[in-house]
């Protein structure tokens, strides 16, 4: 084992793969940087109410430079909810669109613990993603999202919920 070890430490080719592996971690890294304005990180509470679709003014942007391609949207954060609520985003001012899933989780509870709907503790960690099209509106140059909320007109109308620390990131797609 002492000699297989010395061979491998000794051999030319081995500083090859380390300097090969080292460079394609180096060039791999920024892409998956991202910009400030992609991000949006809140570390408050708010509460929402009223019914859908409202803007919150919680909103990132992402720029194209080139052709506008296919963006992801990410909202991830603590939700305390009594009902049923839905989320989802407005693209470049533009009414909120159906980009994937929209209704927040309606949490049955306990009868011992908590009451039906209220998550248990209060919040559940909640993650939502959308995926944006060139086709939804996006532009060449600058792109506002903007995360919209509100109460489901039909089954819970006029209600609110509480939002807790939260984050909103978008990131472009190749």
């Amino acid at each position: 084992m002492k000699n297989y070890l010395r061979n491998l430490t000794t051999d030319p080719r081995t500083a090859r793969i380390a300097v090969i592996c080292a460079l394609a971690l180096a060039l791999a890294a920024p892409t998956f940087a991202t910009s400030s304005s992609e991000v949006l990180r809140t570390l408050n509470s708010r509460g929402i109410s009223g019914d859908f679709p409202q803007r919150t003014g919680e909103i990132v942007t992402v720029n194209f430079a080139n052709t506008p391609s296919p963006i992801v949207v990410t909202w991830q954060g603590d939700v305390a909810s009594a009902g049923r609520f839905l989320m989802s985003v407005s693209v470049n001012g533009q009414p909120c669109g159906a980009y994937g899933g929209s209704q927040i989780p309606y949490f049955l509870g306990t009868p011992t613990s908590n009451p039906i709907g209220y998550a248990p503790n209060g919040f559940s960690d909640i993650s939502m993603q959308w995926v944006v099209l060139p086709s939804d509106g996006l532009v060449l140059g600058n792109n506002t999202i903007e995360l919209c909320a509100g109460a489901h007109p039909t089954f819970n109308h006029g209600a609110s919920f509480l939002l807790g620390f939260r984050t909103l990131t978008v990131r472009k797609g190749n």
